[in-house]
């Protein structure tokens, strides 16, 4: 009978999030044009937002969401061809190709892991130590694998194996300050670099688009690496403030030096990938002399990687690289595509304006980051990236005020979470059972309070000293 039931209420939750994610669509389609809402726009955002209730009730898979995109705005003559396939032609797609193979490449020789456990042994044998540790390891990682997936998959395995060798009981404030510290490190981190993941390059493509302000990896760099190594430092400050043991946690140092001394010698495989990871930073930092884009750097990288002599890449390899998250991706920005050529985000922008009317730039960031902090509620980080991106970059410039420390400030509010729903990376550490749900709660609110005082104090003054706001 409880199997029947849960059949049942299975099927009907199904039913809904469908009857929810196509009903809402459909009225839309049924309003009337008015001042500044053509027939183009209301379609556009009938099938935006059935696109954004997919991702957020989870009816249709990602990746098939953006396939979807693109076609429904040329079937329905919102957009022609030319335009909704326009983010095939920007350096996106050869960003994201690259840094999935070098991902792989720096995950299949188990680099990643032992740059992790090194971090881990090098910051000691304390609790705090390994917290840092871990930290460390993240951001050595970050900018070599833009998927935050794959960073997440890497450092949990070195976090699960910390917590069960030490004995954490699940749920625990050990185990869950563990998690949660290394789950921060993945988040913070991605925020430094424009590598750091799929959803940066998306943003800063979109806003580049939008406001023609183009930022290259070594000036995003500039503009983000400070404020974000203090961000990481705080969150994990929190972490150890708000979670801190009960009683000390002996055997840490010896629990790590095992598990290190179990990778063994160092490969042959795990050097060259060293040499390669080195020459991606090399060339990734200097864009501003030799002007490669940061796409074609990391798509040369890639394909070096099958070379005779290296041989750390080849067709068996690539066949398990997952490049469907290109197609969500990239055919989540024809979203900006459409969105400008039908003038979308100047009539958002128009509706929005009101709540900053009269703002500086301090205050139109912090309205960017509550904004961003609301989306998560509704919409993953990726799909929030996609669909406001551009809105808050036009806003910015009907302000008459550089896009950019608004544009970071937004991203610094998308990193907000409260609930594990919120973020698939978030609910992958949490579905490791390991995490209390009040110790989660707690941590993450103080952050998001404490975020807001940051970006006041910390990096407008950063940012204003850089000439940007």
């Amino acid at each position: 009978m409880s199997n029947a039931n849960s059949t049942s209420g299975g099927q009907r939750t199904f039913f809904i999030k469908w009857s929810v994610s196509l009903l809402i669509p459909l009225l839309l389609l049924c309003l009337p044009e008015s001042d500044g809402m053509t027939r183009p726009m209301i379609v556009f955002f009938a099938i935006t937002t059935w696109a954004v209730l997919a991702w957020a009730l989870g009816t249709v898979n990602d990746v098939v969401v953006g396939l979807a995109l693109p076609l429904l705005y040329i079937l329905t003559g919102v957009i022609e061809r030319k335009v909704a396939f326009s983010p095939w032609l920007s350096v996106l797609p050869s960003m994201v190709i690259g840094g999935l193979i070098l991902g792989r490449v720096v995950m299949d020789t188990g680099l990643a892991k032992r740059i992790a456990l090194w971090c881990v042994r090098l910051m000691g044998g304390t609790f705090t130590g390994a917290l840092a540790g871990l930290t460390l390891a993240t951001f050595i990682i970050a900018p070599f694998v833009p998927s935050i997936m794959g960073k997440a998959a890497i450092l949990s395995v070195v976090a699960i194996g910390l917590c069960e060798a030490l004995e954490f009981q699940p749920k625990s404030r050990e185990a869950s300050a563990v998690m949660i510290a290394t789950f921060l490190a993945v988040a913070s981190s991605k925020l430094c670099f424009l590598t750091g993941g799929g959803d940066v390059v998306l943003g800063m493509t979109l806003m580049g688009q939008a406001s023609g302000i183009q930022v290259s990896w070594g000036q995003y760099a500039m503009h983000n690496l400070l404020p974000g190594l203090i961000y990481a430092t705080m969150s994990l400050g929190l972490v150890i403030l708000l979670l801190r043991p009960s009683a000390a946690c002996r055997g840490m140092r010896s629990v790590v030096e095992q598990k290190y001394a179990e990778l063994g010698p160092i490969s042959r495989d795990e050097i060259k990938a060293g040499f390669v990871l080195l020459l991606t930073l090399i060339l990734l930092a200097t864009d501003s002399l030799h002007h490669i884009s940061s796409g074609y750097v990391l798509l040369g990288i890639g394909l070096i990687t099958f070379l005779p002599g290296l041989d750390l890449m080849d067709g068996k390899k690539l066949s398990t690289v997952r490049f469907g998250v290109i197609f969500f991706i990239v055919g989540s920005m024809s979203i900006g595509a459409a969105a400008k050529t039908l003038g979308v985000a100047g009539w958002l922008s128009q509706q929005i304006m009101p709540l900053f009317h009269g703002a500086d730039t301090l205050t139109a960031m912090l309205s960017a980051y509550v904004t961003g902090i609301g989306m998560n509620f509704l919409l993953t980080p990726l799909a929030a990236y996609a669909t406001f991106t551009v809105p808050v970059t036009q806003i910015a410039l009907d302000l008459g005020a550089d896009p950019r420390p608004i544009v970071y400030a937004f991203q610094y509010g998308l990193d907000q979470y409260l609930f594990p729903y919120e973020f698939a990376v978030l609910l992958y550490f949490f579905a490791s059972g390991l995490i209390a749900f009040k110790d989660l709660v707690k941590v993450m609110a103080a952050r998001m309070v404490l975020t807001a005082l940051l970006l006041a104090g910390v990096a407008y003054p950063f940012w204003k000293m850089l000439e940007l706001a």
